[in-house]
């Protein structure tokens, strides 16, 4: 037991620091619909963070009457621009997840509800106080989906809610396998054990931990040192090792082995594609997917959700149906043409058949009509024509100290070495705790 103590004291003073800064931005990331992560912005940044902050825009919208006229929505907000993207104004700094228009309105799917484009302002239009994640448009109905989890259907003339339903399919319709990349994505995530906020809060619970266990073993090693407040270095000593640290270790595990794997994702790449995971062995979240919905689409008559499974129709919100394949990022509805952003597959298009999609941006985010073309919107492919900021979010920079290319490309290296020092801490850690249990018991007298 000596020498299990002088390990874990070696490596919890080696990596104490690094680990508290992963706890600290994995627990702001995981919780990333939080407006303040985007409305609060950080100067002095690399241009790997700078770039990163680009992948938060969502939505593009150009004029047809005037194609000079252009908005562009993400999570920094709302922009315009009258001078085909040569100057840009903010409009508003609601995260904007989705711009949706018909001949004559302009709908944005926020982070407060949906708005309407009004008098070149953007007004509160239905179910304020809501996180809207995606939105369809016909002529007399919304589809909206809340948080990946609800789907309401709302009337245009007035805004009311007709119907507003949790989307149940049945087990039947999920019996995809998954490759192991998306099973490691999901699982580090938070969205790849347990449905609805569940893997989240479990992410969450593990991050607070990490970041306690960091605070507490540098507090009890420098009271230890000054020789000084004992009893409250001994009840730091319970804090750090009971029950529900030691259960932090289930997420805590998880997270760092596939956060091994997601730092050399470019290098596995073939193996994680190539290596595909059975449904009979997938955890419970991938038999249900009730709080899955990514993509939404409505043509006055059938209902459609995409999510990481694929496209899945209804004609009453009730019976679900998979239609297609693939994870179904973003649905956009241009002239009577349903287009189908796909994650990790071909990207498709539904005109009564449904088809592969070619030549176009893998993964895009939007499609727009442009002078009777269908352009379809990524980041990458408009450099130039997006708002430029000589500073980025809170989130953004987060997200880059995590994943450690704020720092350097090979920063990677060091977060490998933290991750597995972490596992020795909750070996060494667990042991420890266990062997005391044991000692405790011993200890106590049997009561007569």
């Amino acid at each position: 037991m000596v020498k299990l103590f002088k390990l874990h004291k070696f490596f919890g003073l080696l990596v104490g620091l690094f680990l508290l800064v992963l706890g600290l931005t994995g627990f702001f990331i995981n919780n990333r619909q939080w407006n303040f992560l985007y409305t609060t912005t950080v100067g002095n940044v690399p241009n790997t963070t700078l770039t990163e902050d680009k992948k938060l825009f969502e939505a593009y919208w150009v004029d047809s009457e005037d194609t000079d006229h252009i908005i562009v929505g993400g999570k920094r907000g709302i922009f315009e621009t009258f001078d085909e993207g040569e100057t840009y104004s903010q409009m508003t700094d609601l995260q904007c997840l989705a711009i949706k228009t018909d001949a004559n309105t302009s709908y944005a799917a926020t982070s407060d509800g949906i708005y309407v484009l009004k008098d070149e302002k953007w007004n509160p239009y239905a179910l304020q106080g809501n996180y809207v994640n995606a939105l369809s448009v016909t002529d007399k109905y919304m589809l909206a989906s809340i948080d990946k989890h609800r789907l309401l259907l709302i009337k245009r003339d007035d805004a009311s809610v007709v119907s507003d339903t949790v989307v149940k399919i049945d087990a039947s319709q999920l019996q995809d396998d998954i490759t192991l990349k998306n099973l490691i994505k999901d699982l580090h995530f938070g969205r790849g054990l347990l449905d609805g906020k569940l893997s989240a809060l479990l992410n969450d619970y593990g991050a607070l931990v990490l970041i306690f266990l960091s605070l507490s073993g540098y507090l009890v090693w420098w009271y230890i040192h000054l020789k000084k407040k004992a009893e409250m270095s001994r009840k730091l000593i319970k804090w750090h090792a009971n029950s529900v640290v030691v259960l932090a270790f289930i997420p805590l595990t998880i997270l760092a082995v596939t956060g091994i794997f997601l730092n050399h994702s470019g290098g596995l790449k073939k193996f994680m594609t190539e290596t595909v995971v059975p449904h009979s062995v997938l955890p419970p979240v991938y038999s249900s997917l009730t709080s899955d919905i990514w993509s939404v689409d409505f043509d006055g008559t059938t209902y459609r959700i995409g999510n990481r499974y694929g496209v899945y129709k209804s004609t009453d919100l009730k019976s679900w149906k998979q239609e297609t394949k693939g994870f179904a990022y973003r649905m956009a509805r241009i002239d009577g043409v349903l287009y189908v952003s796909v994650k990790d597959g071909s990207n498709r298009f539904y005109d009564g058949v449904w088809k592969t999609l070619e030549d176009v941006p893998y993964t895009f985010k939007d499609a727009y009509d442009y002078d009777d073309e269908v352009k379809f919107f990524t980041y990458k492919h408009y450099e130039g024509m997006m708002p430029e900021f000589e500073d980025a979010t809170l989130f953004s920079t987060l997200r880059t100290i995590h994943g450690g290319v704020f720092m350097a490309p090979w920063w990677k290296w060091i977060n490998d070495f933290v991750a597995i020092a972490l596992l020795i801490l909750g070996f060494t850690g667990i042991s420890r705790w266990i062997h005391k249990k044991r000692l405790f018991s011993k200890r106590t007298p049997k009561q007569e």
